[in-house]
C-alpha cells in the first residue's frame, strides 16, 4: 500500500511538472503585404530616406523675396519666404508618403564675401524645422539661378564657404540624407558657371574632397553626371577600374564608396538631358557610361527628376518604372512634370490616371508586393502607375515569416529568425541598426537586442541578375530574457535611425510593408516598432514547483 501511494505521488508530480514546463514549440508566423482596402492601403508609407521628394528652399530670411513657390501655394502663401512653405506642402501631399526634400540653399549674395552669421542662423533654423517635421534633406548649396554666367563665386571662395559651413553640416548630419555636390554653376549642376569652374577639374576635385572631409563618412555625395564626374574628382580616366563600385568595396567609407548619382535629366530625350551624350547608345544599354551606372547603382544613393513641364518629352509609367528599377532609384522629384507644381498636366498626372496590372509588372520583371492587387475578399483591384512608382522607389521591406518559441524560461533563451523581401527598387543607403525588442503590458520596452544585420545587404535582387528574382533576407538573434517577470510580452522588430539625436523618433524608423503587422509607438510617438507576435516568459522556478 505504501509503495502504491508513492507511485501515485510520483506520477502526480511528473504530470504537474510537465504542465508547468516551458513550451519550446517553435511557431512560424506568416505575414501578408498591404492590401488596397487595408486602412491607408492606397496611401504611401511614411518611411524615411526614400520615395518621392519635394524641392524646397531653405536658409532664407523670413519675408525675403525668392522665385518659385509652386502652383498650390501661389496666391495662398505669403510672397515673402517662410519655412511654412514646405510644411504646408507636407500636409497637402501627405498621402504621397513624402519624407524627403531636395533642400536648395542659395548663397548668391555671398559670391564675393564670407557667409554672414545671420545667414548661418537662417540655415540652422530651416534644418531645425525639417527635424521637427520628421523630414530629411538632399542638401544642395548653389549661387547661380540661371545660365547667364553673369556672376558667381570663384573656386577659392567656394572652399572658404565650405570651411564656414563645416560645423553646421556636421551638427545636422542626422537630417542630411545625402549631400549634393552643388556649389558650381547654374542651380549647382556643374555647368554654365561665371568662372567656368566646371572646366577646372582640379578645382572641382578640391571642392568635392572638401565636402567629403566635412561630411561624416557614412554620408554620400551625389554628382550630376556619373561616372564622368567621379573620374574628374578622383583624377583618373573615366574607365579606370580602380574607381568601380562593387559589392566588395561598397559602404566602406572610402571616397570611391561615397559617390551617389543625382540625374537632373531623368529620361529627358535620348541623352537624359545631357547626362549621357555619347552616341550611338546615349542613355541606354550599350553605352559604357550608362552600363557603368547600371552596375554601380545598387550601392549608391540615386535621385532624379524629370524635365520641367515635359520639356524632355512625355514619359509613360512603364518606361519610368523600368529605368527606376534598373538604376535603383531611391528618390524622385514630385515637383517636376506634375500639375501640382506646374501650369499644365504632365507625365506624373498621367501616371495617376493610367492603370497597371500585376500581369504587366510580371511580364516586365518588376517587383510585385504581396496582396498589392488583391482586396480582403480576394477580388482583383486596379492600381495606377503613380501608386506603383510611389510605393517602390527606394526600399519596401515586406516581412515574410518569423520563427520563435511560444514560451521561454526567464533563465533560458529565445531564438528569433525573421525572413523578409525588399520589394523596392533599391536597398537602404545610410547605416541603420536592427533590434529585436520585448514590450511589456505597461507599454514599456523591457529588453532590447541589437542584431548584427547589415541593412545595406537587403538588395531587392542580386545585382546583375537579368531576371530580377527577389532575394530573401534573414534577421536572426538570440534573446536572453533574464530577470523578466512571468507574463506575456510583445516581440518587435525595430529599425531606427543610427543617429542618437533622432533614434527614438518613430518618424525616422522603418515601417514594414505588411497589412497585418501592428506599428507600435509610445504615447509620445517614440520608437516605431513592427510587432511580430507574443512571447510568454515563465520564471525558472515554475519549471519544478514543489
Amino acid at each position: 500500500m505504501k509503495h502504491k501511494f508513492y507511485l501515485i505521488f510520483v506520477l502526480f508530480t511528473l504530470a504537474f511538472c510537465a504542465s508547468s514546463q516551458v513550451d519550446n514549440t517553435i511557431q512560424t508566423i506568416k505575414y501578408r503585404g498591404i492590401r488596397p482596402d487595408d486602412p491607408g492601403g492606397r496611401c504611401g508609407l511614411l518611411n524615411p530616406e526614400r520615395g518621392f521628394r519635394f524641392e524646397s528652399y531653405i536658409g532664407m530670411a523670413p519675408g525675403s523675396s525668392i522665385w518659385g513657390r509652386g502652383n498650390f501655394l501661389k496666391d495662398r502663401a505669403t510672397k515673402g519666404y517662410s519655412d511654412d512653405w514646405f510644411l504646408m506642402n507636407i500636409n497637402r501631399y501627405k498621402e504621397f508618403g513624402i519624407t524627403l526634400h531636395q533642400a536648395y540653399c542659395y548663397l548668391t549674395e555671398f559670391s564675393g564675401k564670407p557667409i554672414s552669421e545671420e545667414k548661418l542662423i537662417h540655415i540652422q533654423r530651416s534644418l531645425d524645422h525639417m527635424r521637427k517635421a520628421g523630414q530629411k534633406v538632399l542638401l544642395r548649396f548653389a549661387y547661380e539661378r540661371n545660365m547667364s554666367r553673369k556672376s558667381g563665386p570663384t573656386g577659392e571662395r567656394i572652399l572658404q564657404h565650405l570651411e564656414q559651413l563645416a560645423p553646421l553640416i556636421k551638427k545636422n548630419s542626422d537630417v542630411i540624407y545625402v549631400f549634393q555636390a552643388g556649389f558650381v554653376g547654374a542651380w549647382g549642376e556643374w555647368h554654365s558657371s561665371a568662372h567656368s569652374i566646371e572646366n577646372d577639374h582640379k578645382m572641382l576635385s578640391k571642392i568635392v574632397m572638401k565636402e567629403l572631409e566635412i561630411l561624416p563618412k557614412d554620408r554620400m555625395i551625389q554628382l550630376r553626371v556619373m561616372p564622368k564626374y567621379k573620374a574628374w574628382v578622383l583624377g583618373v580616366p573615366v574607365d579606370d577600374e580602380r574607381t568601380m563600385l562593387t559589392k566588395e568595396n561598397a559602404f566602406n567609407g572610402t571616397p570611391v564608396a561615397r559617390f551617389g548619382f543625382a540625374n537632373d535629366g531623368t529620361l529627358a530625350k535620348k541623352s537624359d538631358g545631357g547626362t549621357w551624350p555619347e552616341p550611338p547608345f546615349y542613355a541606354s544599354p550599350g553605352n559604357p557610361m550608362f552600363d557603368r551606372v547600371t552596375a554601380e547603382s545598387p550601392y549608391m544613393a540615386v535621385d532624379g527628376e524629370l524635365f520641367w513641364a515635359d520639356q524632355g518629352g512625355e514619359i509613360d509609367g512603364l518606361r519610368a518604372a523600368r529605368r527606376l528599377r534598373l538604376h535603383h532609384y531611391t528618390s524622385l522629384s514630385i515637383v517636376h512634370s506634375y500639375s501640382g507644381f506646374e501650369k499644365k498636366r504632365c507625365s506624373i498626372d498621367r501616371w495617376m490616371e493610367t492603370p497597371v496590372s500585376k500581369k504587366t509588372l510580371l511580364e516586365n520583371m518588376l517587383p510585385v508586393s504581396d496582396n498589392y492587387f488583391t482586396d480582403s475578399e480576394g477580388n482583383e483591384v486596379e492600381r495606377t502607375w503613380f501608386e506603383y512608382i510611389r510605393d517602390h522607389l527606394g526600399y519596401r521591406i515586406e516581412l515574410q515569416t518569423a520563427d520563435f518559441e511560444r514560451t521561454v524560461a526567464s533563465d533560458g533563451q529565445l531564438d528569433v529568425d525573421v525572413k523578409l523581401i525588399n520589394r523596392g527598387f533599391a536597398t537602404l543607403i545610410n547605416p541603420r541598426p536592427v533590434y529585436f525588442v520585448l514590450i511589456d503590458t505597461n507599454g514599456k520596452i523591457v529588453l532590447m537586442y541589437k542584431t548584427d544585420t547589415d541593412v545595406h545587404s537587403w538588395q531587392p535582387f542580386e545585382p546583375g541578375d537579368e531576371e530580377y528574382k527577389p532575394l530573401i533576407h534573414n534577421v536572426s538573434g538570440r534573446i536572453k530574457p533574464e530577470d523578466l517577470q512571468s507574463g506575456e510580452y510583445m516581440l518587435g522588430l525595430w529599425m531606427p535611425d543610427a543617429r542618437t539625436s533622432i533614434q527614438k523618433d518613430s518618424r525616422y524608423a522603418v515601417r514594414a510593408a505588411n497589412g497585418d503587422v501592428p506599428w507600435w509607438t509610445t504615447v509620445s510617438g517614440e520608437y516605431g516598432i513592427n510587432v511580430l507576435g507574443v512571447v510568454e516568459v515563465k520564471e525558472e522556478r515554475e519549471k519544478g514547483k514543489r
